[in-house]
């Protein structure tokens, strides 16, 4: 006689969630609705706040109405200084900081500027940096100007920026233009340097006057800075 035993295996509850996970329906399977500003949708955490990577990327669940305010950022002034005076960075291979103007903000303010030129960020976030210049020399002469960005006095950041031109006239100006994307993490504070380099004749950057006072004299130098939010 032959004795035959059925032995019938009970799952545990993980072997039992793993098994609806891999039955999980497709995506196109579900309904489809108009979303509501109060509904969810899963995602990864790449990112925190501060723009620090997250450790794992964890699962998390956005609301609508938080990634529609992301979305619906936008870039606000924070900061516009200028120079009308005449800036004139010497015919050498050492270079000199830019000076916009006078001082402006404080600690409390999330960008500053100091009479020296300085830019502090004083609160993380993205920033756009505008530099706007204007080149001038005497007619004839090849000109050489050269910019960079420095950050916390030590680290340049960005390229060099090198504009070369023959001045046809010596009223006539070269306008520069300059425009950097910085995410900020933590305080960090900026030097904005030029260099007329001793392969090139002497420049400088000159304000613009304007006839009959119409408006106001057109800077040498300004920094207009915006802010993500």
């Amino acid at each position: 006689m032959i004795l035959l035993t059925i032995v019938r295996f009970k799952q545990s509850p993980l072997q039992n969630n793993a098994n609806k996970k891999r039955k999980m329906a497709i995506i196109y399977s579900y309904p489809t609705l108009t979303p509501q500003l109060g509904d969810k949708v899963l995602g990864s955490n790449i990112y925190d706040a501060q723009g620090m990577p997250v450790q794992g990327n964890p699962t998390v669940q956005y609301t609508f109405t938080a990634v529609k305010e992301l979305v619906d950022q936008q870039y606000i002034e924070k900061l516009s200084s200028s120079n009308t005076n005449a800036i004139t960075p010497g015919n050498n291979n050492t270079g000199s900081p830019i000076i916009f103007g006078a001082a402006q903000g404080s600690s409390s303010d999330e960008v500053m500027i100091a009479a020296d030129g300085k830019v502090t960020f004083n609160r993380p976030g993205s920033y756009i940096i505008d530099q706007i210049y204007y080149a001038q020399a005497t007619s004839g002469n090849n000109i050489i100007l050269n910019f960079k960005t420095v950050q916390d006095g030590t680290t340049q950041v960005g390229p060099t920026t090198t504009v070369k031109f023959l001045s046809n006239s010596s009223t006539a100006r070269q306008r520069v233009d300059i425009k950097s994307y910085v995410n900020i993490v933590n305080s960090n504070y900026y030097y904005f340097w030029i260099q007329n380099p001793t392969s090139g004749a002497t420049a400088s950057l000159q304000p613009e006057s304007v006839a009959a006072a119409w408006g106001t004299d057109v800077p040498s130098a300004q920094i207009i800075i915006t802010k993500l939010q």
